[in-house]
């Protein structure tokens, strides 16, 4: 068995890296030097290349029969999952687990590009035939919140979600059902949603967050104006995922509250990780 990691140093990557750093059955697949650096010591091959490249994805995939499918969201992300996706079938790649979305079937959700974006590879990896394919549908990460860590530690939470809940979920959780997927003897397979044990609004999340903190953490609402579009401008943000950001925080004020998944039980056994499980995480970023 030969496993192919994509993305390995992504939100979810570097626990599925972490996961199987030590086996030498592995392959990683980076595209850049500084990515191999990031990366760091693994038993396993570290391939560079680049996914939309056909010529890269063949020798990536050569000898592969098992495939974890990810990629960051961004105007290449249909063209390198679908690459590597159709490329692998080609392969003889039996196993695919693809890190997707969970959807929105509230009356009133735009087909915003973050889940359209998954649900056209999808698409695109039923009709190609993968003999045993895995789709993890995860709802909104509680890692998301880390890069805020300090501005949460000083009384703040500002988030342009809205009003609604989520089934915030730890990406280890994400991570973990992955891992499983891709060792298994007989897979789950199929779509697996995979949240938090409950939904959660920003303002409880903030007074969770507060506990942890010590001291009173206000949520504050972030209207999407052109002062928000302009931070994340700044910031380096490709206009591109800023569009699609948007769309699926539109999405997030529609939804109201969010369904729970059973992915975690299904795959693993147990409840998933809770916002309790993910504080001490967010307090050892703040002092960072």
């Amino acid at each position: 068995m030969t496993i192919l990691v994509t993305t390995p140093n992504g939100g979810v990557g570097r626990y599925v890296t972490d996961a199987l750093r030590a086996r030498a059955d592995v392959r990683f697949l980076v595209r850049s030097e500084s990515s191999v650096r990031a990366l760091g010591e693994v038993a396993g091959e570290v391939v560079r290349g680049d996914a939309t490249r056909e010529d890269d994805v063949r020798t990536a995939l050569d000898g592969v029969d098992r495939l974890f499918l990810a990629h960051p969201f961004a105007a290449d992300q249909l063209t390198a999952e679908t690459n590597l996706g159709q490329a692998a079938v080609a392969a003889g790649v039996r196993r695919i687990v693809k890190l997707g979305a969970i959807d929105f079937t509230t009356e009133g959700a735009e087909p915003d590009n973050v889940t359209r974006t998954h649900a056209a590879i999808v698409e695109r990896l039923r009709q190609a035939d993968v003999p045993e394919l895995t789709i993890l549908e995860p709802d909104r990460f509680f890692q998301n919140f880390l890069p805020a860590a300090p501005a949460i530690a000083a009384g703040t939470l500002a988030d342009p979600a809205g009003p609604g809940a989520r089934a915030y979920v730890d990406v280890r959780d994400i991570a973990e059902v992955a891992v499983a997927e891709l060792l298994a003897e007989t897979p789950v397979g199929g779509s697996i949603e995979v949240t938090g044990p409950q939904p959660l609004t920003l303002a409880e999340l903030a007074d969770h967050f507060g506990t942890a903190f010590g001291t009173a953490v206000e949520y504050v609402d972030v209207p999407m104006d052109d002062a928000w579009r302009a931070g994340l401008a700044a910031a380096g943000v490709d206009p591109y995922v800023i569009d699609g950001l948007a769309g699926l925080y539109r999405n997030y004020h529609r939804d109201g509250v969010a369904r729970t998944g059973d992915g975690v039980q299904r795959v693993l056994g147990r409840q998933p990780r809770s916002v309790a499980d993910f504080v001490p995480q967010l307090v050892a970023a703040a002092a960072a």
